[in-house]
């Protein structure tokens, strides 16, 4: 063996590099310990053996036209992504290299390297970039790319399911976010398994998935969103707790315009719709949901501006002592005077306020407003009460807002009620209710609003610092029914009552509904009967005085700001002579 011989030999024998030798016919003539171990076959199994014996099946045409290719001369070297089989039967990827060896015998020489783990790298990077790596659903990406195909495909028959999750927060945020992931998990699960094996189903994010139907038409459509519902809703097993999911859902049909983005975005309407319509329910597009989005969006950029230029204010309706019919108490309502629409009660812009995050400096700004109305009135001696949402509870630090306003305009947190629906304190977090403990230990009472309408009122009332409740409006209207409503508002009262709380019957219109209130054992009402929201300035008894930093607190004041309060009392008789001088309840 002459020198170069020799070098070649080692080079071969000691490279790290898988190699071979094949003669003409791409049998192996020589194998290095590299490609022996890349393999998983020993050298003795190799040498003999047809370069595509050792290939994929699904490639091995393709490593003999590479070695035919070169044998003949028609390219001097091949470089190709092929698979290869292990001995074990896993797949390698591999980058193989065929040339021409140069010598007499026509010799070929293939060189091997393992793409394995960079090929599993790429698809992993692709799969992540396409798919939900929770659930293993389809992500926004991929869920866009197949539906726009589809509706390339037929767009008349492709429809979008929108689901969303109700109340996802209270698992997350009583049961843990590793129980809220595996209700997301079991959620997905059953989504699969209820709808064909080429259906899209998708996670968007959240607690938000979405269901992708070809080949349906409308009424179709709904008759499987409505079975994806029902399997959604079987009860299940999280962290000990079982727990039954309700979602809500809308669904959108495409058109020959229809692009995915846009028929994504109809669904999300419908089903938007369908939460705000009272949840675990389904809703259908249609084209006035899209026009009803579009002026949400339009009270939402509005009501930014009137915010900051001051087109908001504060009503005030009074609670009455059912004896002496006098005002005890002041609920502050806010009201919106649009430049072009007018006045605005709240129920044409809270729900936008709530959605666009804009519901924290609206309530501060009521805050302020009531707290100034209270200061401005120093012969009047009662409360005004203020509605809060859920939204401003825990998180943006209610208590820290309301000690601000206190003592911003000087006022005692004896005079200022806070109310909370009973909806709203069902679904309070810890922090929630940790904040509504805060507030009460400063004095501030908190009040139960519409009660009568959540789902466990008791247990509401029970687990929260509340010490006084509103009977919800619906149950006033039903008065004299001789029946439930009488039997409920008697009810009621009588647990205010045994309780030692406030208690006031809202929504009193007539005479008839006063009598059979105050007969019922109702000591505090409100309602058109004894006045509508009033604009402040339209309540006697205010002085022009200083706002804000410039107000300045009483010796009592102070006091009641930085000790003890009094508990709450009943509602004690009133002067008659002037309207605005009450004892506080």
């Amino acid at each position: 063996m002459n020198h170069d011989a020799e070098v070649f030999a080692g080079t071969f024998r000691d490279s790290p590099l898988a190699m071979a030798v094949l003669d003409a016919d791409g049998r192996l003539r020589d194998a290095n310990p590299a490609l022996s171990t890349l393999l998983g076959r020993p050298l003795g199994f190799l040498v003999g053996t047809a370069l595509g014996a050792l290939a994929h099946p699904d490639d091995r045409d393709q490593h003999r036209q590479i070695v035919a290719h070169v044998s003949r001369g028609t390219d001097e070297r091949i470089q190709a992504q092929v698979r290869c089989l292990h001995a074990s039967g896993d797949t390698l990827w591999t980058r193989m290299t065929v040339a021409r060896l140069g010598d007499a015998t026509g010799s070929l020489i293939t060189y091997v390297e393992d793409l394995t783990e960079v090929r599993r790298a790429r698809e992993l990077v692709e799969h992540h970039s396409n798919y939900d790596l929770l659930t293993g659903l389809a992500n926004r990406t991929l869920l866009l790319d197949r539906l726009s195909v589809a509706l390339q495909r037929s767009a008349a028959s492709t429809a979008c399911i929108f689901l969303d999750l109700d109340h996802f927060k209270i698992i997350n945020d009583s049961l843990g976010h590793e129980a809220g992931d595996l209700l997301l998990v079991e959620i997905a699960t059953r989504l699969q398994a209820a709808v064909r094996p080429g259906d899209i189903v998708a996670r968007l994010g959240g607690d938000e998935f979405v269901v992708v139907l070809e080949d349906m038409d409308e009424e179709s459509a709904t008759s499987t969103m409505r079975a994806l519902v029902a399997a959604v809703r079987e009860p299940v097993m999280i962290a000990t707790h079982e727990v039954v999911p309700t979602v809500s859902a809308g669904v959108s049909v495409g058109t020959p315009r229809t692009t995915a983005e846009t028929l994504v975005r109809d669904a999300d309407i419908a089903m938007s719709r369908a939460k705000a319509a009272g949840r675990d329910r389904v809703e259908v597009f249609s084209e006035e949901y899209r026009d009803d989005a579009f002026v949400r969006l339009s009270i939402e950029s509005e009501l930014r501006v009137a915010l900051r230029e001051g087109q908001l204010e504060v009503h005030y309706q009074p609670v009455v002592d059912m004896d002496s019919r006098q005002p005890v108490a002041y609920e502050a309502l806010v009201r919106w005077r649009h430049p072009q629409r007018g006045l605005l009660l709240p129920d044409s812009f809270i729900e936008v306020g709530e959605e666009a995050n804009l519901i924290i400096p609206l309530g501060e700004f009521v805050l302020d407003e009531a707290c100034h109305f209270i200061a401005s009135r120093p012969s009047f001696s009662g409360k005004v009460l203020v509605n809060v949402s859920t939204r401003q509870i825990g998180v943006p630090d209610l208590t820290g807002t309301v000690t601000r306003a206190l003592a911003r305009h000087g006022v005692a947190p004896s005079r200022l009620a806070l109310e909370i629906t009973e909806s709203g304190m069902l679904v309070a977090t810890q922090a929630a209710l940790t904040d509504l403990r805060g507030i009460a230990d400063l004095g501030v009472e908190l009040l139960l609003d519409d009660f009568g309408t959540g789902y466990s009122a008791l247990s509401s009332v029970l687990r929260s610092p509340v010490t006084g409740l509103k009977l919800a409006r619906e149950f006033t209207l039903r008065l004299g029914d001789r029946s439930t409503g009488d039997r409920i508002s008697t009810a009621v009262a009588s647990l205010v009552d045994s309780l030692g709380m406030h208690g006031i019957i809202e929504g009193v219109e007539t005479e008839s509904q006063y009598r059979q209130a105050r007969a019922q054992g109702w000591k505090l009402a409100q309602g058109f009967l004894f006045g509508r929201p009033t604009p402040a300035e339209l309540i006697p008894g205010a002085l022009t005085a200083p706002r804000g930093a410039d107000a300045v607190a009483t010796p009592s004041t102070a006091d009641a700001l930085g000790g003890a309060l009094p508990a709450p009392r009943s509602a004690v008789d009133i002067d008659h002579d002037d309207a605005l001088q009450a004892t506080a309840w």
